[in-house]
């Protein structure tokens, strides 16, 4: 059985999909002279590169960023393919996204998440308060919350803003080698859009499968949501039992020791941030995720622009897929394998949340297969 749809233009989604392949290709080119120049502290020099896949150590230093290199010039020539060449789009994305990423992007992304937990708790509410005497009102209770606790030295301000000067200078040093694994795993994501659209686009009269109906989407968009929750309980309650006696990376921990405030504020975070994604990926199929809940005073009620689900839901899908691969590998260099892929089931986590933002997509009428 199939459904009739009339042929499409492309739309603003797909159109932004083709500059972004574009420009990240031209990007290719600065990166491959800097590592191609600069062979000994190149951004894919660094000590923290640890690819799926080194090279032997015969290769010679100039093969790899020649190769990045040629591969900018085919990204231009392969940006604005037709359906058919979708094969190409899909190399790029598996090269990029399974071969050459490392752990190094999900990690950076689990810290920003946990750092944004403490600066959402402060914002947030303000934001959500409705009318200005309420916001104003909730900017003096927070900021009276925050006086006390410095005062009263729950927290010490001053260590807080010497750890982020710390951590500020480091992140710094390590710049070049950062903004080269997010343009890694940022193209790899882009061509992995770029193919689903190709993939999806149907000829004149052609008809579009019965899945791509919205409301078969919302029946398999369902499952999948849910799959992406369950996947962010073993790493969220993981790191929550960070807070617990009996904490756990990887098998218990008896050293109780080894786990001072600071790493049990970590897992706090962490496990949070964690929880929330898993809670978010249920937006995708729920009420609230179409329309502002209740508790949202300013917005209750309004739709929800279906990007603001779409876009963080798309890049995360595609980091987790992308990071499957590696963590596989570490897990096997490790030598627990088995742990690692239920402890960060990517493999399954990143598929599914991919599925559900394609069918919350398809709903609210962003993406259209025909």
């Amino acid at each position: 059985m199939t459904t009739q749809l009339p042929l499409q233009r492309p739309t603003r989604l797909a159109r932004a999909t083709v500059l972004a392949a574009f420009l990240w290709s031209l990007l290719a080119f600065p990166i491959g002279l800097w590592q191609l120049l600069d062979p000994e502290s190149g951004p894919y020099s660094h000590d923290l590169f640890d690819p799926t896949i080194p090279l032997p150590a015969a290769v010679p230093d100039w093969l790899a960023p020649s190769a990045l290199l040629a591969a900018g010039l085919g990204g231009l020539l392969v940006a604005r393919a037709k359906p058919r060449l979708w094969p190409l789009t899909a190399l790029y994305a598996a090269v990029f996204g399974l071969l050459l990423t490392t752990i190094s992007p999900i990690s950076l992304a689990g810290y920003l998440c946990a750092f944004l937990i403490p600066i959402g708790a402060v914002t947030v509410p303000v934001v959500l308060a409705r009318g200005a005497a309420a916001r104003l009102v909730t900017a003096a209770a927070i900021a009276a919350v925050l006086v006390g606790l410095g005062v009263t030295g729950v927290v010490d301000y001053a260590a807080v803003g010497s750890f982020a000067a710390k951590l500020g200078r480091t992140m710094a040093g390590m710049s070049g080698y950062f903004f080269t694994q997010i343009w890694t795993v940022a193209g790899a994501a882009i061509w992995a859009a770029l193919t689903l659209h190709l993939v999806l686009t149907r000829g004149d009269g052609e008809p579009a499968p019965a899945w791509a109906a919205p409301e078969r989407a919302a029946k398999w968009g369902r499952i999948a949501s849910w799959t992406a929750f369950a996947c962010a309980l073993p790493y969220g309650l993981q790191r929550l039992t960070w807070l617990t006696p009996w904490p756990y990376v990887g098998g218990p921990i008896d050293d109780d020791a080894a786990f001072p405030l600071e790493i049990r504020i970590w897992g706090l975070l962490l496990g949070t941030a964690a929880l929330g994604g898993g809670l978010l990926c249920l937006g995708l199929t729920q009420q609230w995720g179409e329309r502002w809940p209740f508790w949202m005073f300013a917005f209750k009620g309004r739709p929800v622009p279906p990007m603001v689900a779409i876009v963080p839901g798309s890049i995360m899908a595609a980091m987790f897929t992308f990071m499957a691969v590696p963590m596989a590998a570490l897990g096997i260099r490790n030598g627990d394998p088995v742990m690692g892929m239920l402890s960060f089931p990517f493999w399954l986590w990143g598929p599914a949340l991919g599925a559900a933002v394609l069918a919350y997509a398809i709903r609210r009428g962003r993406v259209k297969v025909g």
